[in-house]
Formats: C-alpha cells, structure tokens, sequence
C-alpha cells in the first residue's frame, strides 16, 4: 500500500459510497454527510493530512472534500486513491499525435 504524506496529489479509484470510509467504533451511531459533494472517479484531489488509523491503515483529509460522521469529521481510507505520478517524461502511445507518412 503507497503511504501518503501532507501535500500529496491523489487520484481516486474507489468512489463506492455504500460502506465507511474510515469507520469509527459504532458507525451505526450516525449516518455519514458529505457536505462538499461525493467522491469523483478519475479527480484529482490535494492531501491535506494523513492519520494512521486503528486498523493498521491510513486515513487521508483532503482539502475541500469533507467527510462528517454527526459533528466529526472523519478521514478518507487511504485505499481508495493512488497517488499521481509526476516521472513521467512522455505521452502514452495513444495520445501521441499522429504525423502524416511520406509516400
């Protein structure tokens, strides 16, 4: 699993909302809102910290995209995003502009 660190750009992958995203103790106790709308696929989110959860995992805030759990706000599970990769010094293949041939 990638750690995350403060700072980071993610990208998610997992964007089923039908369990909890760092679950607290009882979750039952209260339903989960998301005040700053839900998780996109394919978006790029900022790090904005990370927390290390009970279960051995990480749990990410990111800016601008809340989670509350009644007054708390919760963090992301760290396994739904990766982490944007900046190395690359090329386009892939299928988005190269194709140039005319010679006959």
């Amino acid at each position: 699993m990638e750690k995350f660190s403060a700072g980071d750009r993610v990208v998610a992958i997992n964007t089923i909302l039908n369990g909890p995203i760092c679950p607290p103790p009882d979750p039952s106790l209260h339903p989960f809102c998301f005040p700053d709308g839900i998780l996109l696929k394919g978006q790029v989110y900022h790090v904005k910290s990370t927390i290390d959860t009970d279960g051995g995992g990480q749990g990410i805030l990111l800016t601008g995209l809340r989670v509350h759990w009644g007054e708390t706000e919760v963090p992301w599970s760290a396994t739904r995003f990766r982490k944007l990769n900046f190395t690359r010094t090329h386009l892939p293949k299928k988005r190269q502009k194709k140039l005319p041939q010679a006959i």
